[in-house]
């Protein structure tokens, strides 16, 4: 009789183990091509900043992006972002150019983040090019039908020259 309990019992944890919740298999590593995706993309991006293409620039965005401006509201949404930024590019001496230096992929392959430089010139008071330069981070989603958009740009200007920075 302890025969059949033993195998029964042994029998029963096996069964069991089998109806387990197994663990999701996890998705492909593609990382190393979401990275190469996002920095083509940046390079049009910057692409149409220097064209003073408003439509252009605003194809990189998701539509409810979020863009943090020193001094200004933060912008959500492409209608604040595009109006501050037709406003920017029809500045006689605009330009804005930027470039990466880090593109980070989450491992989930949703998000990604980049960091980098930029400049900016715009008319000051005086009617004279000012240009600004800084840091920024952007972070990136990916979207339903694979591509890659904007939900959040954070430009951080450097510190005017001769001023100390807080350390």
């Amino acid at each position: 009789m302890r025969a059949y309990l033993t195998a029964g019992a042994l029998i029963t944890a096996v069964l069991l183990s089998g109806c387990a919740p197994q663990p999701a298999p996890e998705p492909p590593d593609t990382r190393a091509d979401d990275e190469a995706a996002i920095r083509a993309a940046i390079m049009e991006w910057s692409t149409a900043a220097g064209a003073r293409d408003v439509e252009k620039f605003m194809a990189f965005y998701a539509g409810d992006a979020v863009l943090m401006l020193e001094d200004a509201p933060d912008l959500h949404g492409t209608a604040a972002i595009r109006e501050a930024l037709t406003g920017m590019m029809q500045d006689p001496h605009f330009a804005l150019s930027f470039a990466a230096s880090d593109v980070v992929v989450a491992r989930s392959g949703d998000l990604a983040y980049e960091m980098g430089t930029y400049s900016l010139t715009l008319s000051g008071p005086d009617g004279n090019p000012g240009v600004e330069t800084g840091a920024y981070v952007v972070v990136w989603q990916k979207q339903a039908d694979g591509a890659w958009k904007v939900v959040l740009d954070a430009p951080v200007s450097d510190p005017p020259p001769g001023e100390a920075s807080a350390s």
